[in-house]
């Protein structure tokens, strides 16, 4: 069984091919050790502490958005993650965004894969962000939509409370996140449910939606993918440098 449909279980691929045509969210409940080996705490360190050698650098939450913490015009490198100013916000509980992730570990990049393959059309891309919390105060953006990528979330780590919106009235097309105010305004929520580690969540493009609450450490695998033509494939094919390595004794 190919990984892409085994997170889908017990559904079938082509019952996500229906809700996928129609527009429709999803949600999968699975055991809480579904998504393991997908993505660890390890992982993430490894990574986090590569913090001059990153195409695009993680990003704290704050304030329901999103931003890095650099060191510019180093030496060596452009910028460089701050990192004692990055481990104090863990410590003060705000939760951090890793995108360009769909090849941080191997599972990971075979899913992404298999995803693009699915759809047998060379121009579907995808790509993955880790969402990351160390502790049950961790934090998330504001009310917001994702545009024009569909969405698949693993619940890999601990569980998260989410709302799904549906609008009052008319949205202007420039509107992609809200205020509270905002949100009062043009929204309604349609549903509110707690994704368990071991769940799925698919939404399609231009669902207002956000996290409320985290239960513990939580590591959330965040899939976005859409079409996009003319764009050059990625290749995620392992380099076995290790075996190609040999030691002169």
């Amino acid at each position: 069984m190919q990984l892409f449909e085994a997170i889908f279980q017990p559904l079938s691929l082509a019952e996500f091919r229906q809700h996928f045509d129609q527009g429709k969210c999803l949600v999968v409940e699975g055991e809480p050790t579904k998504f393991d080996g997908l993505v660890s705490p390890d992982d993430i360190e490894r990574r986090l502490n590569d913090g001059c050698n990153a195409n695009q650098f993680v990003q704290v939450i704050k304030d329901g958005a999103r931003a890095p913490n650099l060191d510019s015009n180093c030496a060596w490198t452009p910028a460089a993650l701050k990192k004692a100013a990055f481990t104090q916000d863990l410590r003060d509980g705000f939760s951090f965004m890793m995108p360009n992730s769909s090849q941080i570990t191997p599972g990971i990049a075979r899913l992404c894969t298999e995803l693009e393959d699915f759809f047998g059309d060379q121009s579907m891309h995808a790509d993955v962000h880790l969402y990351v919390s160390t502790n049950e105060s961790g934090n998330s953006y504001n009310v917001h939509r994702d545009l024009p990528q569909h969405k698949i979330l693993l619940q890999s780590h601990g569980d998260a409370v989410w709302q799904i919106f549906e609008p009052k009235q008319e949205i202007p097309s420039h509107m992609r996140a809200m205020t509270q105010e905002q949100t009062q305004e043009y929204l309604s929520v349609a549903s509110e449910f707690t994704l368990k580690q071991g769940s799925l969540l698919y939404m399609p493009p231009g669902t207002f939606h956000r996290v409320v609450q985290v239960s513990g450490p939580r590591i959330s695998i965040s899939i976005p993918f859409y079409t996009l033509k003319n764009a050059q494939k990625m290749d995620r094919s392992r380099i076995p440098f290790t075996d190609l390595f040999v030691r002169m004794d």
